[in-house]
């Protein structure tokens, strides 16, 4: 029964619908038909650029923001896809990993947006290359970590990683305990010789318990980072998600299976990882509730969403706390029903916050796709005088900092803001307000020409509510 239940984990069948989000628990369509979604991932330099996975038909590619989608799949021989990562640095270069299942099976590479693929296992020793987790550098594309799992056997290895983009692999496993069945990897994305893992059970011995691991070192060496998780060596409850928060990135929320019993589900912590806490309230409760995918909001440590499943598909799909996890509340709607598991998440973060989640159904075909929800803030209302509507990314007006930028803001009054900017790796690079403001309406101007040339946003929190808008500086 405990075999059965991590094969369900791994093969659990995803109805394939990308929803997006239109308003209040208004969810919408962006692609359907291409099967279960596993993975989603959005360039962060165009963000008009959105890539999918699918456990059938491999990659699918959008350039206009999830409107239309169409294969990617040149030299890709194995299409069932369960992880992409791409380069924040160059996002040009994309990496895919795909499941064990079939001819080609491994880790694949692109250097031109999806155009095209290569195989690259040089170096991956696993007999079975189940890849569940990619990971890349922000700072440089060609350094990447693969988790090497296949939920049938354990891993001879666990963790891989690359500095050449792929062509040889190394084993970056020191540290870690004898069950190195590897879900999830994330890396900080402020410091990116920070790294977190989760792992699962051990599939031979049925036992426990799952571990979460960091390294400070980019993975040369690993702790264990446990603290608060269940941990009976009885426990059959894989760490299937971790998301690090760019705001702040001591925060991270994992994702933890409820296999068995009702007392894993998602987890909290604030000091990066020396101490994890339960915060479930909310979500569902009830054995084999399978929580498949997290993500924190870009430009928040509170808000938090998990997409989850369980083998009913009842009470299911995505939820949202905007207070820590303190409190889960059902976050469907629309044509993204409570019956339909979600096994990716991710966010658009430029011209507006649109979140993207990965749908999957084990009976019912329109409950799978990319589903989409575009959540600019109510109440308030941004733009900049250079673009009446917004700042538009590769909208090329001169010198936008130089003389003085405008950024106009309408907000409910009475509300503590902060107004920052960012660069594309997360960094925050200036504080323009943090302060309360008590009437609705503000011009702020600020001189960038100290900036280097590159793109960058702006982030605008109102109490809880945190809206991102793009901005491109050319000199």
């Amino acid at each position: 029964m405990k075999k059965l239940l991590l094969t369900t984990f791994l093969s659990f069948i995803f109805i394939h619908l990308m929803y997006a989000d239109d308003g209040p628990n208004i969810w919408s369509t962006s692609l359907s038909g291409a099967g279960q979604i596993w993975s989603i991932a959005v360039n962060p330099a165009d963000q008009n650029v959105l890539y999918a996975g699918s456990n059938t038909t491999g990659i699918w590619k959008s350039t206009n923001l999830g409107v239309s989608w169409t294969q990617s799949n040149s030299g890709l021989t194995n299409l069932t896809v369960q992880t992409i990562g791409i380069g924040t640095s160059n996002p040009n270069v994309v990496y895919c990993g795909t499941s064990q299942t079939g001819a080609g099976a491994g880790v694949y590479r692109s250097t031109d947006a999806g155009a095209s693929w290569t195989l690259v296992n040089n170096g991956i020793v696993e007999t079975s290359k189940g890849i569940q987790s990619i990971a890349v550098d922000p700072t440089d594309p060609l350094i990447v970590y693969a988790a090497v799992f296949d939920g049938l056997v354990d891993s001879q290895v666990g963790i891989y990683k690359s500095y050449d983009g792929g062509d040889t692999w190394e084993q970056a496993n020191i540290g870690m305990g004898t069950v190195k069945n590897v879900l999830t990897i994330v890396i900080n994305p402020l410091n990116p010789d920070v790294v977190y893992c989760g792992t699962s059970f051990g599939v031979v011995s049925a036992m426990g318990p799952p571990h979460i691991y960091k390294s400070v070192d980019g993975a040369l060496n690993w702790t264990d980072i446990s603290n608060g998780i269940p941990n009976l060596t009885t426990d059959n409850k894989p760490v299937r998600c971790l998301s690090i928060s760019r705001a702040d990135t001591s925060v991270l929320i994992a994702g933890i299976f409820m296999n068995t019993d009702t007392i894993a589900g998602m987890y909290y912590t604030s000091n990066g990882g020396n101490l994890w806490v339960r915060r479930n309230n909310g979500l569902p409760n009830v054995v084999a509730t399978l929580t498949r995918s997290c993500i924190i909001r870009p430009g928040s440590a509170t808000e938090f969403y998990a997409g989850m499943g369980n083998t009913t598909n009842t009470g299911v799909g995505v939820f949202k706390t905007t207070n820590a996890g303190l409190l889960w509340t059902d976050f469907n709607g629309g044509t993204l029903s409570n019956s339909t598991s979600v096994r990716a998440l991710n966010f658009r973060t430029l011209g507006d916050s649109t979140l993207y989640a990965g749908g999957a159904h084990p009976t019912v075909a329109t409950g799978q796709g990319v589903f989409e929800y575009s959540s600019d803030l109510t109440g308030i209302v941004i733009q900049n005088e250079n673009s009446p509507d917004e700042f538009a990314l590769n909208q090329n007006y001169p010198n936008p900092f130089n003389p003085n930028t405008v950024i106009s803001y309408r907000i409910p009054e009475n509300s503590f803001v902060s107004l920052k900017v960012f660069d594309m790796s997360g960094k925050e690079i200036m504080t323009l307000v943090n302060q309360m403001q008590n009437t609705g309406s503000y011009n702020y101007s600020f001189n960038g020409s100290d900036l280097s040339s590159g793109v960058y946003y702006y982030s605008l929190k109102a109490g809880e509510n945190t809206i991102t808008k793009s901005m491109l500086l050319v000199k």
